[in-house]
């Protein structure tokens, strides 16, 4: 069997997310709000998703938003508001409806305080206990930081099955780091976040953009100012991506971006790379995507339901066998559920397929 050649991608729906860095009130729910109108040429084709107190979007006229104060949570007629998985839900649905081609989170901040919520929740149910941080969730060890990027990355994945762009907006600040090399000390540019869940999303983008405020000092005082996209780090600001061929810098506009997102595109193909070509190209992986996507789809619907009716039938032989079951059985399938971190087979964080590996013990 031949091995498979990558084959460089000309649409932004085909990349892994972007991320977008910059101060509060910089303009980064604009952004989107420009880009959607720009590179899709309608509101309707993506939506802004604002987690929990973000309200960056009020002045956006026509801006397509859904506000998720919780994690996962049915449809509350009172406040109008559902939670996050239950957006994703409906997207994965309806899409052939609905035609998004993209979805930002504003921002990943307050996405991560919502997470949070739920990882604390999730340890209640089922350990029983209240812990009031995410070190102290599920007995330590780091587990309670690994359900968080697990139930982030898994909606995160959704989306991208679902053959959609994903943006994810982020605040900054100032963070001292050390040079491996010399071991001094300097100030970057970066994220508001935890080193270790930072890199989980900033890891697995395909471009990381620094907003920053360009200004011109001289004898004091400043002469001009000018907000700026980084696109590529230095000592200074923490930017980078996949693609080579980029400006260090562009105005904060989404033409610029798209600018340079179409010319390090054809930087990176071989052979043709006119307009025809592209347009071309654009429109294959347009049709691939929909496969995929409807694909992913049919599984993902299948999955939700098979879950729920797959749970209740697994627990049922396991209740109804183990307290008959030898000590040999009893002892490796208490051993399968430790590896899960929980200490009963009915706990909501048992995975479904450790659920049938015990059950087919007996």
């Amino acid at each position: 069997m031949a091995f498979k050649k990558n084959k460089v991608k000309v649409d932004l729906c085909s990349y892994p997310p972007y991320m977008f860095l910059a101060p509060k009130k910089f303009g980064k729910t604009t952004f989107w709000y420009n880009l959607v109108r720009d590179a899709w040429g309608d509101d309707d084709k993506g939506l802004l998703i604002s987690f929990g107190n973000e309200e960056g979007y009020h002045s956006l006229d026509g801006i397509q938003v859904e506000v998720a104060k919780e994690w996962d949570s049915d449809y509350d007629e009172e406040t109008e508001l559902r939670g996050f998985v239950q957006i994703v839900d409906d997207i994965i649905d309806n899409n052939h409806e609905y035609g998004l081609k993209g979805v930002c989170f504003d921002t990943l901040d307050t996405m991560v305080d919502v997470a949070t919520k739920e990882v604390l929740r999730q340890h209640k149910k089922e350990k029983g206990t209240v812990c009031k941080t995410l070190n102290e969730a599920f007995s330590g060890y780091g587990r309670g930081k690994a359900r968080l990027l697990a139930i982030m990355n898994e909606q995160i994945g959704r989306l991208r099955d679902a053959g959609l762009a994903v943006f994810i907006l982020c605040h900054i600040k100032n963070k001292e780091k050390t040079d491996l090399m010399s071991g001094e000390k300097y100030e970057q540019i970066t994220n508001n976040l935890t080193d270790d869940i930072y890199s989980n999303f900033a890891d697995a983008a395909q471009m990381v953009m620094v907003g920053a405020l360009d200004r011109e000092i001289v004898a004091g005082k400043i002469i001009s100012e000018n907000r700026v996209v980084y696109l590529r780090g230095n000592s200074t600001v923490d930017a980078g991506g996949r693609f080579t061929d980029v400006p260090e810098k562009i105005e904060l506009s989404t033409e610029a971006f798209l600018e340079a997102f179409e010319n390090a595109v054809k930087a990176s193909i071989k052979g043709k790379s006119d307009d025809k070509a592209i347009a071309k190209m654009k429109s294959d992986e347009e049709k691939e995507r929909k496969v995929k996507a409807e694909k992913s789809k049919a599984k993902d619907v299948e999955n939700r339901a098979n879950n729920d009716e797959d749970r209740e039938a697994f627990l049922q032989i396991i209740t109804s066998k183990f307290p008959n079951a030898s000590d040999e059985i009893k002892a490796k399938a208490k051993e399968l559920l430790a590896e899960t971190g929980c200490k009963k087979f009915t706990e909501e964080g048992v995975p479904v397929d450790v659920l049938k590996a015990i059950s087919e013990l007996f």
